[in-house]
């Protein structure tokens, strides 16, 4: 094997010439794991340092990083087997540095409608399709919940429908300022227009007015902002759009986050639920927008909190989802921070970039915090690291995200990023190779999202967990940190609930306190005030009316959003559902059993956690995962589809990689349906028609379907092979169906149908077809005059199907 010139490696990768081009006197710890990962993915080959600034690293730094010398100056990596790792003969690294495509092409052709809106010629799964097409058949006040996976294109299920509408508007609420400028750059190419779509802070203040003033006249045919901004300066602009019959979506992406992130960091996402509600009632009745909120994660929790916020006049689950096939799970127990700390220092030795590392705690030295970790860092060398925690501005986020990117200036890049739980909300970094807990995350949900943010490419990444058990006592103090109990609520309540009623409706002090209280008007006491409402909001006892933000203004930045929703939240309307909550003992029963349930919930996602990190779970991590995200609603349970990027289970057994070759199957509760027009719905009998020619008449044809598709509400084209004639039309909504397909599919989508039958027709399937046809409320065959009744030969299928028309008669009636 002929070692490979270091040169011709500096030449292949961005990262690493880079990093030599601006560094003088570059460091080991951040060249070397970049030169071990192309050479571990090119088999284990060698390399010979022919660059003067390499040839400086002293032979223990090169054997420190996997190496082992072959002569002068020329180093092989070697395999890594970590005696701490249950590795089973497989190395940490070898998939990532070779960063294997894992993620199966599930891609299906795209309809007409969504190709001509977002550019696209095929759908990245059945999943999407549902999706999309369920986003584009709701009607005025209908609400849909999707969950796809990760890379499985949810954005596209709102920007398809908000293209599709314009001029009317739609808003989509997106958590951070970067992903809201990704959308907006896509959809500027994809339409060819400048107009600036996304409301963010680094607009100028000439910008940001100029921005509102468009949302008021209805010139902002798309408004893409994040909650704080859609509740504060651009509430009211929302509302009287809504009011002038003007918004068509709102839409809102990662809305797991509504639950999970409302009570306490970033309420604005709950507050979201306020702002639904004003634009709701201000709409003219029929002109409601439809609500679509997106997801790669949903649990029963969750799923029940989005329905009792944002219900619709018709509400739809469509559930796709599958567990990820990229990341390997791989976790130690260290026996002290020490361990840790040298484990830690040996991961990344060994690791390709760019990495993110996770800790619980920013600043406390209960356990591993984010200044230790980046200590710890920069004392083995890397300085390429940046630091994202709750209280990190929006600018220093984003530059984070360029820097692992290599978005900007070489003297900016980055190969790490140390974070808490604040890092990963949108952040759409595609080729992160390996996430690193340094805690044990509170939820299992949490540890889930953020193994998440690698392997975004679809290639193989790396999940790490390096815990002690100070990190595991650290997790169950988080998650019994967010309850409180039936006797402080009692408390809280009986001063809160003083407040002044009006129109059947009570003003809550969110500043109350009662005599166990020391510091009456300081952010803990508005919390914990805060906190009881929502528990109560929860339980049934009352409905939240949460409070829209006033005089904010327009060129405050997401920061000044912040603080004015800290300022603000000093009170609160609230709906009494129950009579008798001033009765302690029913107040404490009610609250108490309210709170063991969130307590039950809180505790088994901590409990989960844990077991999925100290592998006492006896089984693959992935069918863990998916039974903890199947969802239970009514009897029906939708269950998640299992992919194993390898996990110790997985290992032991010496599985390969599971991946499904097949996407996974849909599932769906509850019904969307559109009607026909009233033209249309008046010729029928029963919600059938038939349609005949006499031999191929196909100009009548082509003017029949471009009539019905375009002016009559007709959706789905149904026939046994390719549907002919397409419609001509590029605007409105329709796609085809086979026979088979629609006879298999679920019926989550009620729309009017147009059947072809052609004298080859399948009997036996024409006539499960019409079968189920039957219980459809609008259907129209279009067949020859002799075309036989599937059911009875004796007698034409146009004399049977409701009621018939020639095809030239029908036109003149349409």
């Amino acid at each position: 094997m002929t070692p490979l010139p270091l040169s011709s490696l500096i030449e292949q990768d961005p990262r690493l010439s880079r990093r030599l081009t601006w560094r003088d006197h570059p460091q080991a710890p951040e060249i070397l794991p970049i030169v071990r990962a192309r050479l571990v993915a090119l088999g284990y080959q060698a390399t010979r340092v022919d660059n003067e600034r390499c040839a400086a690293f002293s032979d223990t730094e090169w054997k420190n990083h996997g190496f082992e010398p072959l002569g002068h100056q020329v180093w092989k990596a070697q395999p890594w087997h970590p005696s701490w790792l249950d590795h089973h003969g497989m190395p940490p690294d070898l998939s990532v540095a070779i960063a294997e495509e894992i993620r199966p092409n599930w891609s299906v052709a795209a309809d007409s409608f969504y190709s001509v809106a977002v550019g696209k010629s095929m759908y990245l799964s059945p999943g999407q399709q549902d999706a999309v097409r369920a986003a584009a058949v709701a009607r005025p006040g209908d609400s849909i919940i999707a969950v796809l996976p990760t890379g499985a294109g949810k954005t596209d299920v709102v920007l398809s429908r908000a293209i599709r509408e314009r001029p009317r508007q739609t808003c989509l609420i997106v958590p951070t300022t970067s992903l809201a400028i990704d959308i907006e750059r896509r959809v500027q190419a994809l339409i060819d227009d400048s107009l600036v779509l996304a409301y963010h802070s680094q607009l100028t203040t000439t910008q940001k007015f100029d921005y509102v003033d468009r949302v008021r006249s209805g010139e902002q045919w798309l408004i893409i902002t994040s909650p704080e901004a859609a509740c504060t300066r651009l509430a009211q602009p929302l509302v009287e759009s809504a009011t002038a019959g003007r918004l068509a979506c709102f839409g809102i992406d990662e809305a797991h986050m509504v639950a999970e992130w409302g009570d306490a960091f970033r309420p604005a996402f709950q507050t979201l639920a306020g702002l639904w509600n004003r634009i709701r009632a201000a709409a003219p009745e029929g002109n409601e927008p439809v609500t679509v909120m997106l997801t790669a994660t949903l649990d029963d929790y969750v799923f029940s909190t989005l329905q009792r916020l944002f219900p619709g006049t018709h509400n739809l689950l469509v559930s796709a989802q599958a567990t990820r096939a990229e990341p390997a799970w791989w976790s130690s127990h260290c026996s002290s921070e020490d361990e840790k700390r040298g484990r830690l220092i040996e991961l990344v030795r060994h690791l390709p970039r760019p990495i993110v590392i996770y800790t619980s705690l920013h600043s406390s030295e209960k356990s591993t915090n984010v200044s230790t970790a980046v200590r710890w860092l920069r004392e083995s060398g890397i300085d390429a690291v940046a630091t994202i925690s709750g209280n990190t501005t929006p600018d220093m986020r984003k530059a984070a995200v360029e820097g692992l990117r290599l978005g900007g200036p070489p003297d900016e890049d980055l190969d790490i990023v140390v974070a808490t739980s604040a890092f990963g909300l949108g952040i759409d970094i595609r080729n992160i190779r390996a996430v690193v807990h340094l805690c044990v995350p509170e939820s299992v949900d949490r540890l889930y999202q953020e193994v998440g943010r690698g392997g975004r490419d679809g290639r193989a990444s790396a999940s790490f967990v390096l815990w002690t058990d100070a990190d595991r006592d650290v997790a169950a103090d988080l998650a019994r940190a967010k309850l409180i109990g039936d006797r402080r609520a009692w408390k809280r309540w009986q001063k809160m609930s003083l407040g002044n009623r009006t129109d059947g409706m009570l003003t809550v002090d969110l500043t109350a306190f009662h005599e166990d209280v020391k510091f009456p008007w300081s952010d803990l006491n508005r919390y914990w005030n805060m906190h009881t409402l929502t528990a109560m909001d929860r339980a049934g006892m009352i409905k939240l009316d949460w409070p829209l933000p006033e005089d904010v203004p327009a060129d405050a930045s997401e920061d000044e959003l912040q603080d004015h929703f800290a300022r603000q939240r000093s009170s609160i309307r609230v709906e009494v559902l129950q009579g008798d909550l001033g009765h302690e003992e029913t107040f404490r029963k009610r609250f108490r059993e309210s709170q063991r349930l969130s307590r039950d919930t809180s505790s088994a996602s901590v409990t989960s956690a844990t077991e999925v990190v100290d592998g006492s779970i006896g089984c693959c991590i992935n069918s863990y995962l998916a039974r903890h995200y199947a969802l239970h609603s009514e009897g029906n349970i939708y269950p998640v589809a299992i992919q194993c990027g390898g996990c110790p289970h997985c290992r032991e057994l010496h599985r390969s990689v599971r991946i499904l070759r097949d996407p996974p199957q849909s599932y769906f509760h509850g019904s969307l349906h559109s009607e026909p027009s009233s033209t249309l719905a008046n010729l029928a009998v029963g919600g059938r028609i038939c349609i005949w020619t006499e031999g191929p008449q196909p100009d009548e044809e082509q003017e029949l379907v471009n009539r019905l598709v375009e002016q009559h509400g007709i959706v789905t084209l149904l026939s046994e092979k390719r549907w002919n004639p397409i419609p001509t039309t590029t605007r409105h909504l329709w796609w085809e169906q086979r026979f088979k397909d629609w006879l298999t599919s679920p019926r989550f989508l009620r729309v009017p149908l147009l059947v072809r039958v052609d004298t080859d027709t399948n009997a036996s399937h024409l006539r499960r077809l019409l079968s189920r046809a039957r219980q459809e409320s609008m259907v129209v065959v279009l067949t020859d005059r002799d075309q036989p009744d599937p059911f009875d030969d004796r007698i034409q299928l146009r004399e049977s199907w409701g009621i018939g028309f020639h095809v030239n008669q029908i036109l003149r009636r349409l």
